[in-house]
């Protein structure tokens, strides 16, 4: 059994219907929320980005403490052929109150996360939601600094936290580039069953690089 969760606001639903939702084979059990468009250009960090990043956290607090394994993704995530059964093998070997982050490179990502919605895993997400708004940070950057202050400090996270392969959870930067994407051509791996659209600026950008994943990507269907 393996839970897909995913969210969005009205300037990503189409982008999250037509490449996460509509691919969303294998999955017993789809849990979708809409939320209001508190970011209103949508573009990372711009006004209103920590607000629409607690909405993220708010989902995954409400998803039922069952132990269920759990792939988050957000909206901006292309699904490709095998994502389902090769999440359920890679949370097979996971601690039971592990959380996996896929790769941004430069820390780990919130965008892409395998884990069992277990009440230790839920109570981390409500720390998340209660630091982000004394540190004025989103959940990606309190995750980050949680990080550091507890290897600065020899201390230790409440969960085990461990990061997905690249090779299977790809995006631009995972390709080895230190600059958001601006149309260059590029070249999905064979092993790819999930790719993020981060580092790219904006919706339209955003969808042209889902697209491009969609074409070159040899087992996926347009």
């Amino acid at each position: 059994m393996l839970r897909l969760a995913t969210y969005y606001t009205p300037s990503h639903q189409a982008m999250c219907e037509r490449f996460v939702l509509s691919r969303a084979f294998g999955f017993s059990d789809v849990v979708v929320r809409e939320y209001p468009q508190r970011c209103q250009s949508g573009v990372f960090k711009s006004a209103g980005w920590n607000a629409c990043m607690d909405d993220k956290l708010d989902l995954l607090m409400r998803l039922p403490v069952d132990g269920t394994p759990t792939l988050y993704v957000d909206s901006d995530v292309v699904v490709l052929p095998g994502l389902a059964e090769w999440a359920e093998n890679r949370v097979r070997s996971m601690e039971f109150h592990e959380i996996a982050y896929s790769d941004d490179v430069v820390q780990w990502c919130a965008g892409v996360m395998l884990f069992r919605c277990t009440a230790k895993v839920q109570a981390w997400w409500q720390l998340l939601a209660g630091l982000s708004p004394i540190w004025n940070l989103p959940d990606q950057d309190v995750i980050h600094q949680l990080r550091m202050q507890a290897s600065a400090q020899d201390g230790k996270l409440p969960v085990p936290m461990t990061v997905l392969s690249s090779d299977r959870v790809c995006n631009w930067a995972t390709l080895g580039n230190k600059t958001p994407w601006t149309g260059e051509p590029f070249n999905v791996p064979p092993t790819c069953v999930a790719w993020h659209a981060n580092w790219v600026v904006g919706i339209a950008a955003k969808v042209a690089m889902l697209e491009r994943v969609v074409e070159t990507h040899a087992d996926a269907p347009v």
